[in-house]
């Protein structure tokens, strides 16, 4: 063991037997008060007693009912301490030697150390105020030792929260303490359980048992020097610690040797264990029961039997008032999960629609229920190990739960809600409807005779417990004498079994094979179930004391039956047991007559006096009843004050958003109502601008129509005139034919007038023409005139085509603007469009593949001059040069013409004056 600073010892593991020395036996009482709002906190009682159990009665008169403002002890029960949250509180350690070869006096005490969590670490503990320590007064080999708790202390936040129901949280308290003649000092650790409620929770339970705690020590002397002087040694016997433990501790040990060997524990190794310990605890130190609706319920089901049930069902469907043959065998063997629900259903003999019952529970959850606060005080205690059923569930199983409760108090006038109930009534919530679970709970209560155990009297249930009783006495003699001798009645543990149908307490795989078997026999089916649990249980509570047979039937007997193993086995012993219906007859019929000779043998006084007493009683238990619910107003009061104001907040909170966003709504109307009207103006100038252009688009087509029809008469006149003058020639060509050199001459000036115009071969055929013709009559005067005249007319048709060619040019030119104008005008207009839509702007946010498409036209316009409709938007300077070369072609053209011919009429004047 590694020493630490302050040479305290902690546990240690259990030395060789071989070793010897001196033992001795402490042991502890751990005590908490909590201080009041007048007269601080109560003192302590002074005596002490000393006992060998590891728990201590204290003295009635020491414990007060904590229902006013004074100091009192806080109230302990099997579970630990029950106490209230913000309240200071003064810890109280009493240390006293039971058992040792000597009297170890108490030396000096170092302080108090308190820590939520048990099994912890040194480090993890935080010093208390210390108030006092010494001997007691009346017992001096008492050491008492008193410390201040302040709960609101950052370090003690677990053990000042409100711990939910059914719930402990651990807590540690240690001393550490030295003693005359030990070498080192010791820490004496008491762990137990505690239960936080609100500051104002006032208890109603009577005084429980403090909780207590014994140790033991064995020590070795040793020889001290006392003095470093060889002349002056003296000897004195000391003590040395070697083992220093707890019951607690040992047992811990003890148990996790099994599984961890031998080792030994380092207090370096200890870490805190369950800080928060739910009731529904596996750990084999727990005396939690087990929560309602705890327990996994096995869905698998072989094909062979899953076939067998499918074949049954089917044959049952044909006569459901006929249970078919071999049925009870299959039920025996419990049903599968998937199947139960309908099984029941038909086992219940609930037709697939009950219009009656389903009619009757839609009316009664329309109604008032004057039973409504206890129901819902009891739904949050049924199945709440279950998800179902939790308050987080989304699918609502409390409140299916709540209106199943409420309808069936209402639908039996006679006895109303009826505590436990909900257990029932949640067993069959898992496996079917609300309509239908309904429907199975009225027949269990009045068709299985379930109601009557909860009539005025509770006579029909003293009744059951008699019966059981007597075949206890019949099947487990010796378990019943067991019983009577130690005092335990059938009521004690048999009054939830008959109430609830097993529902409250046991695992879910159980309780339904308990409802199966229920559902098939009867009533009987408790006793059969009742029987084989004690009779399964029988060496155990043979062996247990009153007290230890509560807390196995109240603990112990549930976890049993955890798998599903063990509860089918309980489920085939309790069908083996054959109980018969006369011997239940018989035991009725005794049962009736003790009460009537109980009746007979009361004295009228006697009788009015128990009256009395069970009146006062039930006055009490009203009184307790009338303060809890009066407490549970004044919380709820305070919880929905605090939720009101919560509210408040955060209504004033929202009305604040909504004016805010109210504001910011008008403003965003506001906006767009200006952004409409900005909208239909633009769509309006739009619409006028494309009505515009498509007019004058229209008035183009017209212009372009006429263009072209008058292109194509100037053509046409054009090739006319071609074909008049190629004529005219010809018949020049052949008049002068007969002289050579005007044909000559004629032939040099046609060629250089149409030599862009005539090909060459035409000029061979004149060549041709006026070489064959010879000289003829060329030197006629009348000939030359005639061939003036022709020279004049050529003139003339010259002119006149280069005129038409000229026109000609001018109605393209025309054309081309046009076009150009044309296009300007759509390109304009899809502008427009475009603006219209909101997908142009100036910066061009067109798309890209519209950008790249308009690029690409451009580039094609750029490379050939016009488009497949004309000339692009984009070349208006190659129209402009394509003009001016035209116009240069036909000033060329004209020049030719006129040139060709005043050089043939200068050569014909210079012939005709050489002949004469």
């Amino acid at each position: 063991m590694e020493a630490s600073t302050s040479n305290i010892l902690q546990y240690q593991t259990i030395p060789n037997e071989s070793e010897t020395g001196e033992l001795f036996e402490f042991e502890a009482l751990l005590e908490i008060r909590e201080r009041d709002g007048q007269r601080g906190i109560a003192s302590r009682p002074n005596n002490f007693r000393s006992t060998s159990n590891t728990t201590r009665r204290l003295s009635p008169s020491a414990i007060t009912i904590n229902n006013n403002n004074d100091g009192s002890y806080i109230d302990i029960e099997q579970q630990g301490f029950f106490m209230r949250r913000d309240r200071d509180k003064l810890v109280l350690v009493m240390l006293k030697q039971t058992a040792g070869p000597r009297h170890l006096r108490v030396k000096n005490c170092f302080g108090m150390l308190l820590a939520p969590g048990r099994n912890l670490r040194q480090s993890d503990m935080h010093l208390l105020e210390m108030k006092s320590a010494g001997q007691g007064q009346h017992n001096p080999r008492v050491y008492v030792i008193e410390a201040r708790w302040n709960p609101g202390a950052w370090n003690f936040e677990v053990l000042n929260t409100e711990t939910p129901r059914d719930t402990r949280v651990f807590m540690s308290v240690a001393v550490d303490v030295t003693f005359e003649g030990l070498d080192e000092s010791l820490r004496f650790i008491i762990e137990c359980k505690a239960r936080i409620f609100q500051q104002y929770e006032r208890f109603w339970f009577p005084p429980r048992r403090a909780v207590s705690e014994t140790y033991r020590l064995l020590a070795q002397k040793t020889m001290n020097e006392l003095s470093a002087d060889p002349c002056n040694v003296i000897h004195d016997d000391q003590l040395k610690v070697v083992i220093f433990e707890s019951t607690t501790e040992r047992e811990r040990q003890l148990s996790s040797s099994a599984f961890d060997g031998d080792m030994e524990r380092s207090p370096t190794r200890h870490m805190p264990t369950q800080l928060i310990h739910p009731a529904n605890g596996s750990d084999s130190d727990s005396d939690e029961p087990l929560l309602s609706g705890s327990g996994d319920v096995c869905r698998e089901c072989s094909e062979d039997r899953l076939a067998a049930w499918n074949e049954m069902i089917d044959l049952w469907k044909q006569t459901p008032e006929q249970r078919p043959y071999g049925l009870n065998s299959l039920i025996h063997d419990g049903i599968p999960d998937v199947l139960r629900g309908e099984v029941w259903l038909l086992l219940a003999r609930i037709g697939p629609v009950q219009a009656d019952l389903v009619q009757a529970y839609q009316m009664l959850l329309e109604k008032e229920c004057p039973s409504e606060a206890i129901i819902l005080r009891d739904i949050h205690r049924t199945f709440p190990a279950h998800e179902y059923f939790t308050e987080e569930n989304d699918k609502g199983g409390q409140k299916a739960l709540y209106r199943i409760s409420k309808a069936y108090s209402l639908y039996d006038d006679e006895v109303g809600y009826c505590q436990g109930l909900s257990f029932l009534a949640a067993a069959l919530l898992l496996h079917m409807p609300e309509e239908q679970a309904f429907c199975v709970l009225v027949r269990i209560m009045f068709d299985y005779g379930m109601r009557e155990l909860f009539k005025t009297g509770f006579d029909a249930l003293h009744l059951r417990f008699y019966q059981l009783q007597c075949l206890i006495k019949d099947y487990a003699h010796e378990l019943y004498s067991h019983f009577h001798e130690i005092g335990i009645e059938t009521h004690m543990y048999a009054s939830q079994w008959f109430l609830t149908l097993f529902t409250a307490k046991f695992p879910l795989q159980m309780v339904f094979f308990i409802v199966d078997l229920f559902l098939a026999e009867g009533m009987n089916t408790i006793f059969h179930i009742s029987l084989a649990l004690l009779k399964d249980s029988n060496k155990e509570l043979l062996h247990s004391d009153f007290e230890g047979i509560l807390k196995f039937f109240r603990v112990n007997l549930p976890r049993k039956y955890r798998t599903e193993v063990a509860a089918r086995e309980l489920i085939h012993a309790a069908v083996k047991l054959k109980i018969s219906h006369k011997r239940l007859s018989k035991y009725e019929k005794e049962w009736h007559e003790l009460k009537r000779q109980e009746i007979e043998s009361q004295d009228p006084l006697e009788r009015a006096q128990r009256e009395s007493q069970g009146l006062k009683e039930q006055i009490l238990r009203l009184e307790r009843e009338n303060d809890y619910l009066a407490r549970e107003l004044v919380t709820s009061k305070i919880c929905l004050q605090e939720r009101l104001d919560t509210t408040e907040d955060q209504l004033e909170t929202t009305l604040n958003q909504m004016i805010i966003k109210n504001r910011d709504c008008e403003e965003l109307a506001d906006r767009e109502r200006k952004l409409r009207e900005e909208s239909e103006f633009i769509k309006q100038k739009c619409r006028d601008e494309v009505a515009r252009l498509e007019e004058e688009y229209r008035r183009s087509e017209g212009v372009i129509v006429e263009y072209k029809k008058i292109c194509t008469e100037l053509g046409l006149a054009s090739d006319e005139d071609k074909r008049q003058f190629r004529k005219l020639k010809r018949f020049i060509a052949s008049k002068v034919s007969g002289c050579d050199r005007c044909s000559n001459e004629l032939a040099d000036c046609l060629d250089l007038s149409s030599n862009s115009q005539r090909p060459s071969s035409s000029l061979s055929t004149y060549d041709g023409e006026g070489s064959s013709v010879g000289s003829t009559t060329a030197t006629n005067d009348t000939s030359a005139m005639h061939m003036m005249e022709l020279v004049e007319k050529l003139q003339q048709y010259e002119q006149h085509i280069r005129q038409v060619e000229l026109e000609l040019a001018q109605t393209k030119l025309a054309l081309v603007e046009s076009q150009c104008q044309n296009q300007d005008l759509a390109h304009q207009m899809s502008v427009s469009t475009l603006l219209q839509n909101g997908s142009y702007s100036v910066n061009d946010n067109r798309p890209a593949w519209l950008r790249k498409t308009i690029s690409s036209l451009r580039e094609v316009a750029q490379a050939h001059g016009v488009t497949g409709s004309g000339f692009s938007s984009g070349s208006e300077e190659n129209n402009v040069n394509f003009h001016s070369k035209f116009r240069q072609h036909q000033r060329s053209s004209s020049n030719a013409s006129t040139t060709s011919t005043n050089h043939i009429t200068n050569k014909y004047t210079g012939s005709q004056t050489d002949r004469r």
